[in-house]
């Protein structure tokens, strides 16, 4: 079924911000390494600019009106002509018979409109239900997502101000130019 209906636009999706994730990350290890401000600052940026571009995303799926009826509707109608397989599948799992009844493009294996013979509801209201809860998942995951990327965000700003600091001195013991920004040296 989520074939049918583009379920694997969100799983990749998901894959193309985890990869972003992963590569600005990188640019951040290489700036921590390196002690650079202005690669720190350049994945800082970026880092941002893509948790503002996720929370815009986010917001569309909650707050953008979508006709679900008549988009199902059209891809019920391509498949009912072109690939009752799939409807076949959909009926199978989701236990129902036509789009929104058992005489409205029924592929008629597991059609009835008498309970004992087959499935006697419409897909349109579990095809729904599906949908929403698919809905509420991407913006859980996508929240838990946009707040870690928050919360390194954070961390990242933390360093940032520790190389700063210890560039001008703040932290400099004489003789102990080596160590860790993040470890305050005691004399």
């Amino acid at each position: 079924m989520y074939k049918v209906f583009g379920g694997t636009t969100v799983p990749i999706f998901y894959i193309v911000i985890g990869s972003l994730v992963t590569l600005i990350s990188l640019i951040g290890i290489a700036g921590s390494i390196k002690r650079s401000q202005y690669v720190f600052g350049t994945y800082s940026g970026i880092l941002t600019l893509l948790v503002v571009v996720q929370i815009i995303g986010l917001l569309v799926v909650w707050l953008r009106p979508f006709d679900v009826e008549d988009k199902f509707s059209n891809v019920w109608e391509k498949m009912y002509e072109n690939d009752p397989d799939s409807i076949r599948y959909i009926e199978k799992d989701l236990k129902c018979c036509g789009f929104t009844s058992p005489v409205d493009m029924p592929v008629p294996a597991n059609c009835s409109v008498k309970k004992k013979f087959g499935f006697v509801r419409g897909c349109l209201k579990p095809l729904e239900h599906e949908w929403r809860h698919s809905r509420h998942m991407v913006l859980w995951v996508g929240a838990a997502m946009v707040g870690a990327q928050i919360v390194a965000l954070g961390m990242g700003a933390e360093l940032a101000r520790r190389y700063k600091n210890a560039r001008e001195g703040y932290q400099r013991v004489p003789g102990h130019m080596e160590g860790s920004p993040l470890i305050r040296n005691t004399a």
